[in-house]
């Protein structure tokens, strides 16, 4: 019997869905266990990929939640409308960019928006690194979601990615190093920025950011960013 990450790569479907300006993005999608259930859409580092979150599926799952982790530009499996692979790479103007990435992040939550057990309301988004920066964006400038979590921000950068236009944040809770320097400026910024409810905790005696934090810090990152999503949704 195959259990654990291997079972709940298993289960899930792989997908694909184009963003606006012609990237063909790919992903794998869980649908919820039920209509009415939210939806979370995993978004990684750079550097990184949708298979980083994996191991971390089935706790999402237990909840009865749709998920979908996909892969941004130049990550992954991500190529162009040709579908020609390894043509995409990472390039540094896209991380400050508000119609690079941001593009794949409202792609992916079009492509949730689009299931059939998806109900308007119950999308949240669960961001590490770049992926925290767009869904902060994301929640500060109305693109879908009402439930945010986030380890790690750069809220510089954030604010980059969202573009010009109203700014304003709301439903999110913040997790970070309390060594991490960015975030750590970041969460002030945070705290006077993002209305209520909103939260911050800081993770005491460590540095690490993105995805080593998950690791670090699950289980017990994972149940809060869990609490967070069905307190507020």
């Amino acid at each position: 019997m195959v259990s654990g990450p291997a079972a709940a790569a298993q289960n899930g479907r792989d997908v694909s869905f184009l963003s606006e300006d012609s990237v063909h993005l790919k992903g794998t999608y869980w649908p919820p266990r039920q209509s009415g259930r939210c939806s979370v859409a995993l978004v990684h580092d750079v550097g990184g990929s949708r298979n980083d979150w994996v191991p971390f599926v089935p706790f999402f799952r237990s909840r009865g939640w749709g998920i979908l982790a996909f892969d941004l530009r130049g990550h992954g499996e991500s190529m162009h409308q040709d579908l020609h692979p390894h043509e995409l790479v990472p390039e540094q103007a896209d991380l400050h960019s508000p119609t690079a990435y941001p593009n794949d992040m409202k792609a992916a939550l079009a492509f949730i928006e689009r299931q059939p057990h998806t109900l308007s309301g119950t999308l949240a988004a669960i961001g590490v690194g770049l992926g925290a920066d767009l869904s902060y964006a994301a929640a500060a400038r109305g693109w879908g979601t009402a439930s945010t979590v986030l380890v790690g921000l750069d809220e510089v950068r954030a604010r980059d990615l969202a573009g010009s236009g109203p700014f304003a944040p709301r439903n999110v809770y913040l997790m970070y190093g309390a060594a991490d320097v960015t975030s750590a400026a970041s969460a002030d910024v945070f705290i006077k920025t993002a209305s209520r409810p909103s939260e911050v905790f800081a993770y005491p005696g460590t540095s690490a950011v993105g995805m080593g934090l998950v690791r670090e810090k699950s289980p017990e990152l994972l149940a809060r960013a869990i609490a967070w999503i069905e307190r507020t949704l």
